[in-house]
């Protein structure tokens, strides 16, 4: 009769620690109270894992800071948005401009330490105060262009017939590392008045493995995407800005080729 109660009792027992156990939100991230705060999984190496280091460079400016013990909450706006990211604890002041690259888009995040649920936040490997950045000199706030960036127009250019094929610069950058190059093609993304300058793809129809090559060129023009433009700059190799801003060939400070 003994055994009998005993066994009935460690059954309730453990009815009872099931009960009471945390809900758990099944994410491939899972959520703060269950894994952020006790470490079983970090929110900035998830953000980094899935955002890697070819991700959008965003500019942003901070609305409202929220702070955990290890982690960072931040509302911001940027291009006229506002939404909300989390990041490793950082000493983020509201109404400052901050930097970070790609981010990992999670839904109905459960926050227990502030007893609510986001429903949409990204998670970002860290930030960086735009003011403090290598690049310097940016506008101040999010997601605008200051009129002293935009210094010129382009929308369609010539291609120059002694320009350098991006197969042959990225077949042997070292040739060009330093040098003052001419590069024409398809401007094919626009990133404007990020680190005091403005950022373009080029695509000339140089392929690697059947994959389009890209160059990244910085420049101080206002070149929308889909134009055809010819650009003269500094070929830069393993052009580190920090935190994770690194590129293997990059142009910069490039000029349009009439």
């Amino acid at each position: 009769m003994f055994a009998k109660s005993f066994f009935l009792f460690l059954i309730c027992t453990a009815l009872i620690a099931c009960k009471d156990k945390p809900k758990v939100i099944v994410e491939d991230i899972p959520t703060e109270e269950n894994s952020s705060v006790s470490g079983a999984s970090d929110v900035a190496g998830s953000a980094q894992t899935n955002s890697g280091t070819g991700g959008d460079v965003h500019q942003v400016m901070a609305n409202e800071v929220l702070q955990t013990e290890r982690y960072t909450y931040l509302n911001v706006s940027e291009g006229g948005k506002k939404f909300w990211v989390a990041t490793s604890k950082t000493d983020a002041k509201k109404g400052m401009v901050y930097l970070y690259r790609g981010g990992l888009l999670k839904t109905n995040f459960e926050s227990k330490e502030f007893n609510r649920t986001f429903d949409t936040i990204f998670l970002v490997s860290h930030i960086i105060d735009a003011n403090e950045h290598p690049g310097g000199n940016l506008p101040q706030s999010g997601g605008t262009v200051s009129p002293s960036v935009m210094t010129e127009t382009t929308t369609s250019m010539p291609v120059a017939k002694d320009a350098v094929s991006l197969k042959n610069l990225f077949a042997d950058p070292k040739k060009y590392d330093g040098k003052i190059i001419t590069v024409s093609g398809e401007i094919t993304k626009v990133n404007n008045g990020i680190m005091g300058r403005n950022w373009v793809h080029m695509n000339d129809g140089s392929k690697n493995n059947g994959k389009n090559i890209d160059l990244t060129i910085t420049t101080q023009m206002n070149i929308p995407v889909g134009a055809k433009v010819a650009l003269s700059g500094k070929i830069v190799l393993n052009k580190d800005f920090g935190a994770g801003y690194r590129y293997d060939v990059i142009m910069e400070e490039a000029q349009a080729v009439r």
